[in-house]
């Protein structure tokens, strides 16, 4: 299947634009699914990877200290602004996303549509990605878990769930007891420090089980 990863997130651009530009969304709601950001620090997030990305600025991605740097950098921007600064970086990352070499960029797509399930849960939204993201986002998420299960020298296995529990559930979507409930055909202990990227969810969001596109 091809897919094309600069449509993808300029999508998601677009949806999370619309979404947080109406004047009823509070900056300071905290996002549950991140680490005790705001809906102003996910912004601020998001549009400091476009610029960082437009920028070359690089160095430590995707670590905390990257991470942080961006939300810090446009803590004292309005939503307003923020966005406009996105509306004028987004598009050199979502061109380089569609060329032959956008793949190197991967985690840009991931990231996006990840935060825009999170804004989407904090508004009390269904935060279910498009289906066409998913179809290319679980996939990628299992082929990589099955090649560090490979590396790491562990049975091989197949475990049969859903796109978008690939996709939160690696992402840290997940608290452990909700990824070792899931129908894994071995002990799932030894496996669960490959299965998550970046650390466990310390509660349950109540997303397990949820289906359908954001709109």
């Amino acid at each position: 299947m091809t897919i094309d990863l600069g449509v993808l997130y300029r999508g998601a651009r677009e949806r999370i634009t619309t979404l947080v530009a109406a004047g009823d969304v509070p900056d300071a709601l905290v996002v549950p699914a991140t680490p005790d950001w705001t809906v102003h620090d996910v912004v601020a997030h998001v549009v400091g990877v476009a610029e960082d990305a437009a920028t070359g600025n690089m160095a430590g991605a995707p670590g905390d200290a990257w991470t942080a740097a961006q939300v810090a950098r446009g803590a004292g921007g309005t939503i307003s602004e923020l966005l406009a600064g996105w509306a004028q970086h987004g598009p050199a990352l979502e061109g380089f996303l569609s060329g032959p070499g956008g793949g190197m960029a991967a985690a840009a797509a991931m990231d996006v549509h990840c935060h825009e399930a999170d804004l989407r849960h904090a508004l009390g939204l269904p935060s279910a990605p498009p289906a066409e993201f998913l179809a290319w986002a679980g996939p990628s998420m299992r082929d990589r878990f099955e090649a560090q299960v490979a590396e790491a020298g562990l049975r091989p296995l197949a475990l049969e769930i859903s796109d978008l529990e690939w996709f939160r559930g690696r992402l840290g979507r997940r608290t452990e007891a909700e990824v070792a409930a899931y129908p894994w055909p071995v002990a799932a202990e030894p496996y669960l420090d490959l299965f998550f990227i970046f650390g466990r969810a310390a509660t349950s969001l109540g997303e397990t089980g949820q289906s359908g596109d954001a709109t």
